[in-house]
């Protein structure tokens, strides 16, 4: 597709902010741009993918400073979504911003002119006409590992989006593009990769075990070796899992730090 092409076209955008005043700020400097029609204004995470599935927006205006579940939460989301453009609003310094310069994701750090608007708008249009993939998962990552793993996960669940304390979580199973979240009594099934979910979770706590296991370490109370360098993992609520030995060293590693005794 040619950039005339793109600018012929009408970009459907989603605006993501908890304030109504920078919502309405963003949507008055798009109407500057006949190309771009804002079709949804979500003020939380759980209503931005709501309303991702119902406007199937090609560029998103993600803040990442709101309350219990934020903007990172929502990206962690986005990894099958590649055809949606996400341009991240901020309040934070220039340091905490880095991951999505090396991941040539665009952002506009709070508060910004129209002038550097146009700059995104621009971006956005050449990067569009290369269709350029932005690998989320080292994103969010990435950010994660400079500001904090959350203690709240969102999850994009089948019928339902799925809001999940992150120390609820005993283990994940993936199945290709899905993924299935076990916690004490119940389990749900998630449209996301494992690396997509081990991406938002604290890796001094979740630790993978096998190529389709990810497992909460708190939640192991006994090691059983079963021959031949393979270890079975049993948990509190009796599930067993096999510890695969392509995993083993780095699985020990963070297994005794937590289980060492304080001198």
């Amino acid at each position: 597709m040619s950039e005339n092409t793109l600018l012929a076209h009408v970009h459907k955008v989603l605006i993501v902010d908890d304030e109504p005043a920078a919502r309405y700020k963003l949507a008055h400097f798009l109407k500057d741009y006949e190309a771009f029609k804002v079709v949804a204004q979500a003020k939380n995470g759980i209503q931005a993918l709501e309303y991702i599935e119902e406007f199937k927006p090609d560029l998103m205006f993600l803040d990442i400073q709101m309350p219990k579940l934020d903007g990172i939460a929502v990206a962690s989301n986005m990894e099958l979504n590649a055809d949606i453009s996400i341009v991240f609003v901020t309040g934070f310094s220039e340091y905490a911003i880095k991951a999505f310069e090396l991941n040539a994701v665009d952002y506009l750090l709070k508060p910004y002119d129209k002038p550097r608007l146009a700059k995104t708008i621009n971006r956005f249009l050449t990067l569009s006409a290369k269709n350029k993939n932005i690998d989320i998962p080292k994103l969010v990552q990435d950010y994660r590992a400079q500001i904090h793993f959350p203690s709240t996960l969102l999850f994009n669940a089948e019928g339902s989006i799925e809001v999940v304390e992150a120390c609820e979580i005993q283990w994940i199973e993936s199945s290709g593009n899905y993924i299935k979240i076990c916690l004490e009594r119940t389990a749900f099934i998630a449209r996301q990769t494992l690396i997509g979910a081990q991406s938002q979770l604290d890796p001094s706590i979740f630790v993978r075990i096998h190529r389709s296991h990810i497992i909460n370490i708190n939640e192991i109370i006994r090691v059983n070796s079963i021959g031949k360098g393979d270890h079975a993992l049993i948990l509190k609520s009796g599930t067993e899992l096999k510890l695969s030995r392509a995993y083993a060293e780095a699985f020990f590693v963070i297994f005794a730090t937590k289980n060492a005794t304080p001198t």
